[in-house]
């Protein structure tokens, strides 16, 4: 049997779809649920089991496959949709991989014109998702996700870098189909189109202070593991904890000292928003304690980074948010 042409690597897509039940193919359809990835990849993984066979001579030892599973890997861009707040032209692209992270959706109405994106830990959806790959298809059931970075920084765009988790049954092969995927282009970070506000006394609801801000990460750390049973397998967001992290320029002591905020184990909370075209807005921001404070070199600047957990309040869910907006809302 003569061997396929050789084909280029780059050409590879994805398609998520939401499940309405959980394992079951929602069957990711190319030209509605297409999803822009980039630097994108996957690869299957499973637990091995050895055998140690005593053997008269040196030899490698037989294993068996158990708890097999499938991933997706990728960046992928985030920004405001055409009309926050509202039913379809309100949900965000990529809404289909953020809900499975941990996420809830909130559209707040046309007249407050707002798409909310917070953490939840129970009742966490699954999607299905497809990885075309020259013309390999990986089908993933059941998947759930981690971003282990959500970052918004001048000089670049709203970036995230995501993890996509679950079942499969073997590598078929299908050639890539021609995907839809979103056309909106969103702008980088600058000074003209972006502001950065710390509370230093979040908990309290004190004043924002204004800062300039080089750039915020948020990383969720969820516990993504796979759970085999006897008839089902999950895969199970069993835990986060997630951190947050800001660069900016030194403020005025008096007007927020890290080192006494820190010391005194007061909660914090910071937000980073670019507006990207005329009144949509991007925001991402935090509610936490600072653990780290190193001083840093930023464009030749004294400057500080500052770190640490994202902490929720009593009532849960609020230890950090992905908003999209229009800022004629109320």
């Amino acid at each position: 049997m003569a061997q396929p042409a050789l084909d280029f690597f780059k050409r590879r897509g994805v398609a998520v779809k939401a499940e309405v039940t959980e394992n079951v193919d929602s069957v990711p359809v190319a030209g509605t649920n297409g999803i822009m990835l980039m630097n994108g990849k996957s690869g299957t993984e499973f637990d091995k089991k050895e055998r140690m066979v005593d053997r008269a001579f040196f030899t490698g030892d037989p294993f068996s496959v158990s708890n097999k599973r499938a991933f997706i890997e990728g960046e992928f861009d985030l920004y405001s949709p055409s009309v926050p707040g509202v039913a379809v032209t309100g949900v965000a692209d990529v809404a289909p991989v953020l809900l499975p992270c941990g996420l809830a959706q909130t559209l707040t109405g046309a007249t407050n014109k707002q798409s909310q994106y917070n953490p939840i830990s129970t009742a966490i959806p699954t999607v299905s998702a497809y990885f075309w790959h020259v013309d390999t298809l990986k089908k993933l059931t059941g998947a759930r996700g981690n971003l282990s970075s959500l970052k918004m920084e001048v000089g670049e765009r709203y970036k995230g870098t995501l993890r996509l988790q679950g079942n499969y049954t073997t590598v078929t092969t299908q050639a890539v189909p021609a995907i839809t995927l979103p056309s909106t282009v969103p702008p980088v970070s600058t000074y003209a189109n972006s502001v950065a506000y710390i509370d230093p006394d979040g908990a309290g609801g004190g004043a924002e202070l204004l800062v300039w801000c080089k750039m915020l990460e948020l990383s969720f750390n969820n516990a993504l593991t796979s759970k085999e049973y006897t008839s089902v397998i999950f895969q199970s967001i069993s835990d986060r904890k997630a951190t947050w992290k800001m660069r900016i320029a030194r403020t005025d002591l008096a007007d927020f000292n890290p080192w006494t905020v820190r010391d005194a184990g007061t909660i914090i909370t910071g937000r980073f928003r670019t507006t990207e075209t005329g009144t949509l807005y991007s925001q991402l921001s935090f509610r936490g304690q600072i653990e780290a404070i190193d001083e840093v070199d930023i464009d030749g600047d004294y400057g500080w980074e500052l770190s640490g957990p994202c902490i929720a309040s009593n009532t849960g869910g609020d230890e950090f948010r992905i908003l999209f907006g229009d800022s004629t809302g109320v």
